[in-house]
């Protein structure tokens, strides 16, 4: 909770008078493991991305008024250090990513996102000229992944319905 949200309200607190003034943008980059599917394997790092994700929601209704725009990004499967940084052995992580390509209907775009791609939602989000209209919301960039439902995601699942 202290890395994905507190900071986050801090941070906005202490910028909000700079972001009036220069009527600002503010992106918050979120997780799928925020959205109202479970996210079993990591509790409390999807209670503090839902909670990050309401956050978002109040202050962009706060902050409109004054010219701050506020959104998030909710990536899926992203290649980082991250999960490293966290412990988990490379090997491992390579393998989590590597399956989910290999699971049919897991993730449907097929290919795994690197932070680029992410990196380019976000500077759309922050660029007023090609998004003002956009407020308060989340973009959920996953390669499909949170619209797939778990029946679908399981092997040959498709073929046994026939």
């Amino acid at each position: 909770m202290k890395v994905n949200l507190y900071s986050v309200v801090e941070l906005i607190k202490l910028a909000r008078p700079h972001l009036v003034k220069a009527k600002g943008e503010i992106v918050n980059v979120s997780s799928i493991a925020g959205q109202p599917t479970a996210f079993a394997t990591l509790p409390y790092y999807a209670i503090s991305k839902t909670a990050l994700d309401q956050m978002m929601r109040a202050v962009a209704i706060n902050l409109i008024g004054e010219g701050v725009r506020v959104n998030s990004v909710s990536p899926g499967a992203v290649i980082t250090d991250f999960m490293q940084n966290m412990g988990v052995p490379a090997e491992m992580f390579e393998k989590q990513m590597g399956s989910f390509t290999k699971i049919p209907g897991a993730l449907p775009c097929g290919k795994v996102a690197v932070p680029s791609d992410i990196a380019s939602i976000i500077a759309f989000l922050a660029d007023r000229s090609q998004s003002w209209y956009i407020v308060g919301q989340t973009i959920v960039a996953d390669g499909g992944t949170s619209i797939v439902l778990a029946l679908n995601a399981t092997p040959n699942m498709v073929k046994q319905l026939e």
